[in-house]
């Protein structure tokens, strides 16, 4: 089999994933094929070199041998303000002095181990490219930064190390930026362009050692390999308080895609018109929520899977999605949501999204403490407002999730997770501002918000959505950082 070892001279590997929110862990394919790339055009665009690109670039995605994430830590430097390296003007403007200065954190991962390697066992007794490669690879530098020194060697030997292999896997939680048929291709037109390199296709990646933790009592809702996000593409984006309305709009359109009858797993009704007692789909929102600085803006949103589900019911609320989201020449798959005679609002399925909050891992993680994001809807009114009788109505929330019940439950009006929405506006209704907004007849409408930090007796998975307004997108929980499992 192929395998290109990777040496990190300093120690050090300094590159940012592309939505600049963490240094990137292990080093994607796709840079290392850029910086191949990179040597082919300094050695002077050999022939022989080129054909052992475009071969290796057709390859199914290699296996990567590297330091699971717990033998690394990341590192960032102060921010620094450095001039941007593809400024436009006049020929005074474009000097380094003369340009604007942008912030920049340049983050490192440091692995226990410095050798990397990525083994294609497809390549098995493949020997007519091997010169040219080892041609490319001696002339590699740096990976990612200037600074991130390194040693390519190409061999055709490799025993893999099983403990810290990322496999190349469906249900993996890691996406990793890999080459794919005519990557090259578009690195040189890009390059004639004058245009910054654009990310190409990803693949799933199961994590060594992280993959196989113990995992505790799991909800009904699928994990982060059935979401399928949307994100923010252009036109009037909603805010997060509205969010009520943009999960009806996004129903309504998947059961008007897809097939007819809507399907009890999309609609959630029965044939005769009444609420199912299944599982179904849950539409949620994706917010800049639970960072040191979230915002709290609404950044997309996604369709969550039900676990357990039958492949006759998977296929029917794939069909919808497929017809929901049509694929459109140059911009992938896009969609346009109505929400009224003049607010339209463009979005995109993202199969890798660009920026963290948008990422469904972070609400499918395993913890013993979880905190709503989103309030809680409670499933009647409590007597007297009594704090023990909402107490138990959040409890069997749980339940009904097939959770277990918590052992603590903290009931407040504001979210313990930054930027979460609060349950009801600060000062009451006569207090000026935005509050929530409910589609006409909805029944959950007027049900009382509540939001809940809550403590189980064992760690459990995600995602956690609880209450009335579940499979609308409230009721949904983060799990708290200092008590997540590694």
């Amino acid at each position: 089999m192929l395998a290109l070892e990777i040496e990190l001279l300093t120690g050090v590997y300094r590159a940012t994933l592309p939505d600049c929110s963490a240094a990137e862990w292990p080093p994607h394919p796709e840079r290392v094929f850029s910086a191949l790339a990179q040597s082919w055009g300094d050695g002077g665009c050999d022939v022989q070199e080129r054909a052992a690109l475009e071969w290796l670039e057709r390859l199914p995605a290699p296996l990567i041998e590297a330091d699971p994430p717990e033998n690394c830590s990341e590192r960032s430097s102060p921010t620094v303000f450095v001039p941007p390296n593809d400024a436009r003007g006049g020929d005074i403007a474009v000097l380094p002095e003369r340009r604007p200065r942008q912030a920049r954190d340049f983050k490192v991962q440091v692995p226990t181990n410095p050798l990397i390697r990525l083994v294609w066992p497809e390549a098995q007794g493949q020997t007519e490219h091997l010169a040219a490669l080892e041609a490319l690879a001696s002339r590699v530098a740096s990976l990612g930064h200037s600074a991130s020194l390194v040693r390519f060697t190409f061999g055709n030997e490799a025993t893999p190390d099983n403990a810290k292999l990322w496999r190349p896997d469906d249900g993996g939680s890691a996406a990793l930026r890999t080459m794919h048929q005519g990557r090259l291709r578009n690195l040189e037109t890009w390059l004639a362009g004058d245009e910054r390199p654009k990310v190409g296709m990803s693949v799933r990646y199961r994590r060594p050692l992280l993959e196989v933790q113990t995992e505790g009592p799991k909800s009904v809702f699928g994990a982060a390999a059935d979401w399928f996000v949307f994100e923010d593409e252009g036109g009037s984006r909603p805010d997060l308080l509205a969010f009520a309305h943009i999960a009806k709009c996004v129903r309504m359109s998947l059961m008007t895609c897809g097939p007819q009858p809507p399907p009890e797993v999309v609609s959630g009704h029965t044939a005769d018109g009444t609420a199912t007692s299944r599982p179904h789909i849950a539409i949620v929102p994706l917010a800049n929520v639970g960072w040191e600085h979230a915002t709290g803006d609404l950044l997309g949103f996604a369709v969550v899977l039900p676990r357990g589900m039958a492949d006759s019911e998977r296929l029917d609320v794939l069909r919808a999605l497929a017809a929901f989201a049509r694929l459109e020449e140059g911009e992938g798959m896009c969609a346009e949501l109505h929400l009224s005679a003049t607010v339209h609002w463009r979005v995109q399925r993202a199969a890798v999204p660009s920026r963290a909050s948008l990422r469904p891992e972070r609400w499918c993680k395993t913890a013993v403490s979880w905190a709503s994001a989103m309030p809680v809807l409670l499933d009647r009114f409590p007597e007297h407002n009594d704090p023990v009788e909402e107490a138990r109505l959040i409890a069997a929330a749980c339940r009904n999730i097939g959770l277990p019940e918590p052992i603590e439950i903290e009931i407040h009006k504001h979210s313990a997770v930054r930027g979460g929405p609060s349950a009801y506006r600060a000062g009451g209704n006569r207090s000026p501002g935005p509050d929530w907004s409910f589609p006409k007849g909805a029944k959950f409408a007027r049900r009382p918000r509540r939001h809940v930090v809550l403590r189980f007796g064992e760690p459990v998975t995600g995602p956690v959505l609880l209450g009335a307004g579940r499979f609308h997108g409230f009721g949904m929980c983060l799990p708290l950082d200092w008590e997540r499992l590694p």
